[in-house]
């Protein structure tokens, strides 16, 4: 969960920049990044392919919020 913090701590910074929009959620959105860097490191370790864990990657960054 450190990294979590440290992550939201940033996006906060972030928001506060104006590098990420002002209604994001900087707990939420690192909670996002730590379930889906989880979920790629469960299904590499379970034999996923390099293209079918860059597809989940590339799902995830059409999530991330813009400014």
């Amino acid at each position: 969960m450190i990294f979590a913090c440290h992550l939201q701590e940033r996006f906060q910074r972030a928001v506060g920049e104006g590098d990420l929009p002002a209604g994001t959620d900087p707990g939420l959105l690192a909670r996002y990044l730590m379930t889906v860097g989880n979920g790629i490191a469960v299904q590499a370790a379970g034999g996923a392919t390099r293209d079918d864990l860059q597809m989940v990657a590339d799902m995830a960054l059409r999530q991330w919020p813009s400014t």
